[in-house]
């Protein structure tokens, strides 16, 4: 069946099963190469973690694009719209774009007997887009993971970066923090340069692993917090992005931009200090009115660091939350309802998701007035209702709700 139109092409990728046996890269690197390996010709920043890989990546692209770069980034999921996962200098991929590619590597990957999973799948198509744009960089952000993860089909790295790491995705990664460190440092490359995150809780381990494949290692040092950003070894940095926990990727960020330049990238101070102060990226502490934040962490530590954030602000704080079956969210719940005046329990279709009901039983366990609202729009407007004038509503627990609620504030709520 040909792909024809954007609805076709989105249909068929999101056919692609999640997951394909046996885990790996062999079959993805058999469709690369007879896409003529688009990912030889290009040079990436790698970014694995548990939380704020998007943010860093964001960051390091807009950084890169000021100074003039052509800049690819390639993150996941997507808040609003499929295209915001493959994007050039800010520029999503065109719808034309997509389904040309998405027919071109549907072909070579029945032609060859190379069937990936759906991520794997994008993985490819964005390969092939950036080498045809003929990007300086490609800013790619795994998926889950980092030794199996699609992304790790690249042979070598500019940088790869290693963001925080906590528990997530257990079932797949490892029951431990340091079994998913572990996992994260596949990422790392023979002779390579490394940047982490400071990880005190697996910082052997990182080290270890460098040591292992003889990579350069810096650890990113804790940035000052200032009203509008931070200082960093000396140096006072505005930033677009809020919340309490930006300006620790950020320094991860300012290390990356160190290692390029000494690896002979220039990049201005100007450049670094315009990316970082207006960086866009969605759904992390992100005030979508002056009273209403979206933030989608969704594990325990995004969800405490959330939680810091809100209690910094010194006001009523109302919470909407949805949330997804196989994180911790009892644990989720717990800790961010400690910052709450009232909550809010509502639900998203799909069967990973909890029930609203679900989520007052949980919310029955701790002393915060909660009130169930299964509708996403209804259980908003109620949230701004008991928020009042003073208050803040804070909309969290999931992208996927994070996304849904974005589209309810361009106009409907």
């Amino acid at each position: 069946m040909k792909i024809n139109n954007y609805k076709e092409a989105l249909e068929y990728i999101h056919s692609i099963p999640k997951f394909r046996r046996p885990l790996g890269n062999e079959k993805l690197n058999r469709l690369l190469e007879s896409l003529d390996k688009p990912q030889r010709n290009l040079r990436f920043i790698h970014i694995a973690g548990t939380n704020g890989k998007g943010s860093c990546a964001a960051m390091t692209a807009a950084i890169l694009a000021a100074q003039g770069y052509k800049t690819g980034l390639y993150t996941s999921p997507f808040i609003e719209v499929f295209n915001e996962r493959i994007q050039i200098n800010g520029k999503m991929i065109d719808n034309e774009s997509l389904v040309r590619l998405t027919e071109l590597v549907k072909h070579k990957m029945d032609e060859n007997d190379a069937q990936v999973s759906e991520f794997a799948f994008i993985t490819a198509l964005a390969f092939v887009y950036f080498c045809e744009e003929k990007c300086d960089f490609v800013v790619l952000e795994t998926g889950m993971g980092g030794r199996l993860d699609a992304t790790n089909v690249i042979d070598k790295s500019c940088v790869s970066a290693l963001m925080s790491i906590s528990l997530d995705h257990t079932q797949f990664l490892g029951e431990t923090i340091e079994e998913i460190a572990l996992e994260k440092c596949g990422i790392i490359k023979e002779n390579g340069t490394v940047v982490s995150y400071p990880n005190e809780k697996v910082r052997s381990i990182i080290e270890e692993e460098c040591k292992k494949k003889n990579a350069d290692l810096t650890f990113a040092k804790a940035p000052q917090l200032t009203a509008d950003g931070f200082v960093y070894e000396n140096v006072e940095y505005a930033l677009s992005l809020k919340g309490e926990y930006q300006p620790y990727n950020a320094a991860v960020v300012l290390e990356i931009i160190k290692a390029l330049r000494k690896n002979g990238v220039e990049i201005d101070d100007k450049a670094v200090k315009y990316g970082l102060a207006h960086t866009s990226w969605q759904a992390r502490f992100e005030f979508v009115r002056e009273n209403v934040i979206i933030d989608g962490g969704h594990n325990p530590d995004g969800i405490h660091m959330l939680k810091k954030s809100l209690e910094k602000l010194d006001r009523k704080i109302v919470l909407v939350i949805a949330m997804m079956k196989d994180k911790s969210y009892a644990e989720c719940i717990e800790d961010i309802s400690r910052c709450a005046a009232n909550v809010v329990a509502t639900e998203l279709s799909g069967e990973r998701c909890l029930k609203a009901a679900e989520i007052g039983q949980a919310l029955s366990k701790t002393n915060v007035p909660y009130e169930i609202e299964p509708n996403v729009k209804n259980a908003v407007e109620r949230a701004m209702r008991l928020a009042g004038a003073d208050g803040v509503v804070c909309i969290c627990g999931s992208l996927y709700l994070a996304g849904e609620a974005r589209i309810l504030f361009k106009g409907i709520v």
